[in-house]
């Protein structure tokens, strides 16, 4: 279906990557099912404010009229074996556990579904990355292929050049030379090509390395609109990793609550209804009883109450050790602090600099080709040579190519910033 796509396409966008990634990629997948397994473990700590109804049979045993409890009873010869079959209920009435295991729960689910936005945010990012990865490696060869082709050029007019002594030896092999690099270059960068368009479709979560297209990059290179400090704010505010230590954080408190109200006491209410039979003692008891007669109906009701008195420093240790885990904690949080503001810093001033240096590069373009032009003028007139000529092309080639580099270079950083800073790339620039 895939290949389908592409080949009726031939093109396709960074923004079409994406979506194929957010549907395709296993990772997303593996996040969505631990978003449900997270909700199910919600609804099974939810369960505990719930009545709890079984359907139970059991031996009951009840102490003959002839007997006193305070004596030594055998079971059987001084008790008569009963049986129990019938409905059992329980109802929770005091345990602050069961609410902290509740909000527990839901943070979980709540950290499970930001964990999911996550990744498909990094799997956006992977997507755009590799996207423009390919992009510059197909230009790349492009290039690389038309400087060979000139070089190629350059070394044919030198031997012709020599052949009339108008060129020296040294000047064919330094074109020789010169000639073979190019022609390993454009190898490597067909290579390169090839490697880069498997990286992206990796990052897609295709296996089909089949699928070939060709990918389209929009030429436009705004400024960024908001300063470092600014930067720094947004993402205080939208960063997703930030978000996510933050719920860590709460986590980790309701933790601490958990292993606290360990000490406390549970209460529980029980109440059994259903039928006895209280004399299973011999075969015709159990026949009878097989039969249907002698069983009676009965309700018993009744509280149960537990506390720990000692744990030998167990409920102590869970303390110390969930206060442990929420100062780590924090210290994640400082230190995921300090990473965005490293890395907004980062590519903040790398991308004013390709801003720069994009600029920079259409000026070498733009004079490459102006002399280029002024080159095949002077050749017209006879005040030129035809290795001048090769040489002007040459220089606005390697001047293109390095345009091409730099432009990459810029997509890439604004997509890595926009990603740190938690916002999208229309939202970065002017």
């Amino acid at each position: 279906m895939l290949s389908a796509l592409f080949a009726q396409q031939h093109t396709a966008t960074v923004e079409e990557c994406v979506q194929i990634a957010l549907q395709n990629h296993p990772e997303i997948k593996a996040s969505l099912e631990n978003q449900d397994a997270a909700i199910a473990n919600y609804k099974i700590a939810a369960s505990g404010t719930s009545v709890i109804i079984d359907a139970s049979a059991k031996t009951v045993e009840y102490l003959n009229p002839d007997r006193s409890p305070g004596e030594v009873n055998i079971p059987g010869k001084d008790t008569t074996i009963g049986l129990f079959a019938g409905l059992g209920a329980s109802y929770n009435i005091y345990d602050p556990r069961i609410s902290v295991s509740i909000n527990i729960n839901k943070m979980n689910v709540d950290i499970a579904k930001i964990n999911t936005i996550i990744v498909k945010t990094r799997v956006a990012l992977s997507v755009k990355k590799a996207y423009y990865q390919f992009a510059f490696a197909r230009e790349s060869s492009y290039f690389r292929e038309k400087l060979m082709k000139k070089f190629q050029e350059k070394l044919l007019k030198t031997e012709v050049l020599h052949k009339i002594g108008q060129s020296s030896a040294l000047e064919v092999s330094k074109a020789q030379l010169d000639y073979e690099t190019s022609k390993l270059e454009y190898e490597r960068s067909k290579n390169t090509e090839n490697s880069m368009r498997t990286n992206l479709l990796i990052a897609m979560g295709i296996a089909e390395e089949s699928i070939d297209f060709a990918p389209v990059v929009v030429q436009s290179f705004p400024e960024i609109k908001y300063s470092l400090e600014g930067l720094y704010g947004i993402a205080q505010q939208n960063s997703l990793d930030l978000k996510a230590v933050q719920f860590r954080k709460q986590l980790s408190k309701l933790n601490i609550e958990l292993q606290k109200a360990s000490r406390h006491p549970r209460v529980d209410i029980q109440a059994a209804f259903g039928f006895e039979n209280r004399d299973l003692q011999n075969k015709e008891a159990i026949k009878s009883g097989i039969a249907g007669n002698n069983w009676d109906p009965t309700f018993h009701a009744g509280f149960t109450a537990s506390m720990p008195v000692y744990t030998g420093g167990a409920i102590s240790a869970r303390i110390d050790k969930s206060l442990a885990e929420y100062n780590a904690v924090l210290y994640d949080e400082k230190k995921t602090n300090l990473t965005i503001k490293s890395q907004i810093r980062t590519n903040y001033y790398l991308m004013l600099e390709l801003s720069k240096q994009i600029q920079t590069s259409r000026l070498m373009v733009e004079n490459a080709e102006k002399h280029l032009a002024l080159t095949l003028h002077y050749y017209e007139r006879g005040m030129s040579t035809q290795i001048e000529v090769s040489n002007a092309e040459l220089a606005l080639l390697n001047a293109q190519l390095s345009a091409i580099r730099t432009q990459f270079d810029y997509f890439i950083t604004k997509a890595e910033l926009s990603h740190i800073a938690g916002i999208r790339e229309e939202q970065l620039c002017k």
